[in-house]
C-alpha cells in the first residue's frame, strides 16, 4: 500500500469528526445533528429536536438535506435552498404535464414544441439540484 495513503487514513481516523457532517437514516427519518427530516404527503419536513421547532417544508429531499446540513454546521441557507426547491417543484410539475401531452397529442408541431419545453424543464431541475448538491457537499 502507498504509505502516503496510509498516513492520510490514520489522520482521518484520529481527527475529531463532526457528527453533523454525516446524515444517517433512523426509522422513517433522516437525522443530521439535532435536526430530523421526515417525509409525508406534503413533502419533507425539517424539525429541530432540541428546540422542537419546525424549520421548513420542502418538495425535494435534496433541499431538505441541504437545509438541515447547513443549519447543523451553523450556516443559514434556508431561503436560498427553498428558492431552489421551488424551481425544482415547478419544473417537475411542468415536466409531468409535458410528458402527458407528448403521450396524448397527435399534432406533430405540438409534439416538437412540447419536447423542447420538456428538455428545458429537465435542464432547470438538474441545475437547481446541482446547486443544492453544492450546498450539501461544501
Amino acid at each position: 500500500m502507498n504509505s502516503n495513503l496510509v498516513e492520510e487514513l490514520k489522520k482521518l481516523i484520529e481527527e475529531n469528526l463532526d457528527p453533523s457532517m454525516f446524515p444517517y437514516a433512523k426509522g422513517n427519518s433522516i437525522r443530521i445533528g439535532s435536526l430530523v427530516i421526515r417525509e409525508n404527503k406534503k413533502g419533507f419536513h425539517i424539525h429541530d429536536l432540541k428546540t422542537k421547532d419546525h424549520i421548513a417544508t420542502t418538495f425535494s429531499k435534496t433541499a431538505a438535506v441541504a437545509i438541515a446540513k447547513n443549519l447543523a454546521k451553523g450556516h443559514n441557507v434556508t431561503a436560498n435552498a427553498i428558492d431552489l426547491d421551488k424551481v425544482i417543484e415547478k419544473n417537475f410539475s411542468d415536466a409531468m404535464f409535458y410528458s402527458h401531452t407528448l403521450r396524448t397529442t397527435k399534432d406533430e408541431m405540438k409534439k416538437e414544441v412540447t419536447e423542447t419545453r420538456l428538455d428545458i424543464a429537465k435542464i432547470r431541475t438538474e441545475d437547481a439540484k446541482r446547486h443544492l448538491d453544492c450546498m450539501i457537499f461544501n
